[in-house]
């Protein structure tokens, strides 16, 4: 007949679990927090790139239309910078 596991035993399997637990938790925190800071530093680049090669953007309807899709497809719209506000930058929040 085989035993069932003490009382000891499982209090020890529950301290465990609770404490892969609260690692897995920080290791999340942590790279949600590394995301943003990515995210962040990208953005300004972009804002960057855009106000370098802002009268190229403007002129050239293919690198217009290249740089609009390539902002589409990371979730940044482009067009809010010219209103005066920095690019609207959607991925930070759909993450948290």
């Amino acid at each position: 007949m085989r035993r069932r596991a003490g009382i000891g035993a499982i209090q020890k399997q529950r301290l465990q679990q609770n404490r892969f637990k609260e690692k897995g938790t920080e290791i999340q925190e942590n790279q949600l927090e590394q995301m943003v800071q990515q995210m962040e530093k990208f953005r300004t680049n972009l804002e960057d790139y855009a106000a370098k090669h802002k009268n190229e953007i403007r002129k050239n309807p293919q690198f217009r239309r290249q740089f609009q899709e390539m902002c589409a497809s990371i979730g940044v719209d482009p067009l809010a910078s010219g209103r005066g506000e920095s690019f609207n930058l959607h991925l930070p929040q759909q993450i948290c």
